[in-house]
């Protein structure tokens, strides 16, 4: 019960943090549209070279690990750059500031070097997992459950590089005894999130099913009202995971 309490307290903190600065969506829709960009940037050249993904992993293996390599890097880079900006903006609002979206900027900037050298480690882990992974069965089982735990492992890096300035590795090493004692908060918040999610996006199913899969506009409106429920649970798990760590550090969550 302290678990669920503790979670759901630093759910609400998030929310009213993000009602009180609703310009933090800025940072997911940045970081939304630019990984977009890269993954066009990457899949794009390879398809119009008459190839697939496949075929290069069949005839260039190590040509396929690099460029996993690079496009895991330059997404993982993305996400956790903005995402530490929300991160440090939440700080600033739940430390009695007013935060501002160059504020975001200015401390993810800050900590650059740090985002970049998580970033590798990042892509190092997806390729691996990628690499491990099989068509169904069991290796699918146990990708997944690894994938699942380094999430879980690594839940508390981005705040630690930002807020407390600390390099990845050290606070991968911290975080990891972290999560081992808060795991029952990250895995309430994780569900909480994804039902609101879905209760969230279910007025627009039910309306796509309505219109019959048919209607432009219907279809427009829905696919606009998922990104935005995206764009919302994105937003709130970064405040969500500063509002753990910050009272996990106080000693309110334990």
């Amino acid at each position: 019960m302290n678990v669920l309490s503790g979670t759901l307290d630093a759910i609400g903190k998030s929310w009213k943090i993000l009602m009180a600065d609703k310009e933090l969506i800025v940072f997911p829709v940045l970081s939304g549209i630019l990984c977009l960009l890269v993954s066009a940037s990457f899949f794009f050249p390879v398809s119009r070279s008459g190839g697939d993904l496949a075929a290069l992993y069949a005839h260039n293996r190590a040509g396929f690990i690099v460029l996993s390599f690079l496009f895991y890097f330059c997404n993982y880079f993305l996400i956790t750059f903005f995402n530490c900006a929300v991160i440090a903006c939440a700080e600033i609002r739940m430390a009695g500031g007013d935060p501002t979206v160059s504020d975001g900027f200015k401390a993810s900037w800050a900590v650059v070097t740090f985002i970049a050298a998580w970033a590798v480690v990042e892509a190092t882990v997806g390729v691996a997992l990628k690499m491990l992974q099989g068509r169904g069965g069991r290796r699918n089982l146990i990708t997944g459950t690894l994938g699942t735990m380094w999430t879980m492992a690594s839940f508390f890096v981005a705040p630690r590089m930002v807020i407390d300035r600390t390099d990845p590795f050290t606070a991968f090493k911290s975080a990891w005894s972290d999560v081992k004692g808060n795991w029952g908060h990250q895995l309430i918040g994780g569900v909480s999130f994804g039902l609101l999610g879905i209760l969230a996006s279910l007025p627009a199913v039910l309306l796509l099913f309505a219109s019959g899969f048919r209607n432009l506009p219907a279809l427009i409106f829905c696919v606009l009202w998922v990104l935005s429920v995206a764009l919302l649970t994105s937003t709130l798990r970064s405040i969500f995971q500063a509002s753990l760590y910050l009272s996990m550090k106080d000693g309110s969550v334990s």
